[in-house]
C-alpha cells in the first residue's frame, strides 16, 4: 500500500512532473463567468433576473465539482484517459452550442450542464494526477497549475470584450471553442498518472472516509467557504454596473481579479510547502472573508480595482491549497476518492451560493447584504478553527 510517507516515491520534479503541471494549466474559461453574467443581464437575457442568470453559472460551477466523488473513484481503479477525453469533448461541443441558445433553459443545458459536466470530468482528474508526481513541493505545483486559470481568466475577458464589439456574440463563442480545442488537446497529451490503480472493493461512495474526523470537519469548512467565494466572483462585475460604472470596466474587473489570483496561487503555494498548507490556507481564507465584507462599499473604479486585485491575490491561497491537506489525511490508494468527495462538497457550495446572493440583491438596495452573507460564510471555518 502506497502512503504519503513514502516521500522517496514522489519525483517532486523532473521533466514529466513539470509536463503534468503544464498540462493542468489549461483553466480560465470557467473563471470568466462574470463576463457572461454581465453580458446576459444586459443583452442576451434582459428579462431574466440577476438571480436567475446566476443559476447558469452556479450549475456550471456545481457540475465542475459535483461529479468528483464518481470521477475520483474511477481514477483510483484505473479510468483516467476516457473520462478526461470525454470531458474535453463536452466542453468544446457545449461552447459551440452556446450561440444557438435562445431561451433561458437552453443556456442552463448547454453552458450549465454540458460545459459544467465536461469541466467536472477533466478538473477532478487533474488534481489527482498532480498528487501522483508531487509531495514535498505539492503546494507550489498546485499554485503554478492554478496560475493557468488566472492566465486564462485574464485573457478571456480582455479578448471577449474586443470580439463582442467587432464580431458579435456567436463568433466570440466559436473562437473560444477553437482556443479550447488547442488547450484541451495539449492537456490530453501532457497528463499521465504515475501510480498503479487500486481495486479494493469498498463501494462507489466509500463513506468510510468520513470516519476520519479531520476529513469530515474539513469538508464542512470547504462547503462554507465555497458558499461565499463563488458568490463574489459571480457578482463583482455586476456590482460595478450597479455603481454606475461602465460595462467595459466590469469586463476588466474580472481580468484584474484573475490576474491577482494567479500571483497569489504561486506565492501561497510556495509558502504552503514551507509553513504548512493548512496554516497558510487559513490565513488566506481569513483575508478573503474580510475583503468580501468590504467589497460592496467600493463604488469607484480605483476602489473596485484594488478590492478585485486583493481578493484575487488572497483567494489564490484557496485555489492553490484547498486540495493539498486532503492528501495528508490517508494513503494514496484512495486519494482520488477523498479528493472527489471534497470536490463534490465544493460543488454543493458553488450551486447554492450565487443564487442565494442573487435573492439578497433582489430584496435589497445594493450588495451589502451579499457581502455580509458571503464574508461571514467564508470566515466561519477560520473562526471555528476548522
Amino acid at each position: 500500500m502506497a502512503t504519503e510517507s513514502d516521500s522517496e516515491a514522489f519525483p517532486d520534479g523532473g521533466f514529466q512532473a513539470w509536463v503534468v503541471v503544464f498540462g493542468v494549466r489549461k483553466w480560465g474559461y470557467i473563471n470568466s463567468w462574470g463576463i457572461f453574467q454581465v453580458y446576459y443581464q444586459e443583452i442576451v437575457l434582459p428579462r431574466s433576473s440577476e438571480s436567475e442568470i446566476s443559476w447558469i453559472g452556479s450549475v456550471q460551477s456545481c457540475m465542475i465539482f459535483l461529479p468528483g466523488v464518481f470521477i475520483g473513484r474511477l481514477f483510483d481503479i484505473g479510468y483516467f484517459r476516457l473520462p478526461f477525453a470525454t470531458g474535453s469533448i463536452l466542453i468544446i461541443v457545449g461552447t459551440f452550442l452556446i450561440p444557438l441558445c435562445q431561451l433561458y433553459w437552453h443556456f442552463i443545458l448547454c453552458q450549465g450542464l454540458i460545459i459544467g459536466l465536461g469541466c467536472g470530468l477533466t478538473f477532478g482528474n487533474s488534481g489527482v494526477v498532480i498528487t501522483h508526481w508531487w509531495r514535498r513541493r505539492r503546494g507550489l505545483a498546485f499554485g503554478i497549475a492554478a496560475s493557468g486559470a488566472a492566465v486564462g481568466g485574464t485573457f478571456f475577458p480582455l479578448v471577449m470584450r474586443k470580439l463582442l464589439q467587432d464580431l458579435g456574440f456567436p463568433w466570440t463563442c466559436r473562437i473560444i471553442g477553437f482556443v479550447l480545442i488547442v488547450t484541451l488537446g495539449i492537456a490530453n497529451l501532457c497528463l499521465t498518472r504515475r501510480l498503479p490503480p487500486h481495486n479494493a472493493d469498498v463501494g462507489l461512495f466509500g463513506l468510510h472516509v468520513f470516519r476520519n474526523t479531520a476529513f469530515s470537519v474539513y469538508c464542512l469548512s470547504c462547503f462554507l467557504t465555497a458558499l461565499g467565494t463563488f458568490t463574489v466572483t459571480t457578482y463583482i462585475s455586476t456590482s460595478a454596473l450597479f455603481a454606475g460604472l461602465s460595462e467595459t470596466f466590469a469586463f476588466y474587473l474580472v481580468a484584474i481579479l484573475n490576474g491577482g489570483s494567479g500571483l497569489g496561487g504561486i506565492v501561497f503555494g510556495f509558502y504552503g510547502d514551507r509553513l504548512g498548507a493548512m496554516n497558510v490556507l487559513i490565513q488566506g481564507i481569513t483575508a478573503v472573508g474580510i475583503i468580501t465584507i468590504a467589497w460592496p462599499f467600493c463604488r469607484t473604479v480605483a476602489s473596485l480595482s484594488v478590492i478585485a486585485l486583493l481578493y484575487g491575490f488572497a483567494s489564490g491561497a484557496w485555489i492553490a491549497l484547498v486540495l493539498v491537506p486532503v492528501a495528508a489525511m490517508g494513503g494514496t490508494e484512495d486519494l482520488g476518492r477523498r479528493l472527489g468527495v471534497v470536490n463534490t462538497v465544493l460543488g454543493l457550495g458553488a450551486l447554492c451560493g450565487p443564487p442565494l446572493g442573487g435573492l439578497l440583491t433582489s430584496t435589497s438596495i445594493g450588495y451589502e447584504p451579499v457581502g455580509y452573507f458571503s464574508g461571514l460564510d467564508i470566515l466561519r471555518p477560520p473562526i471555528l478553527g476548522c
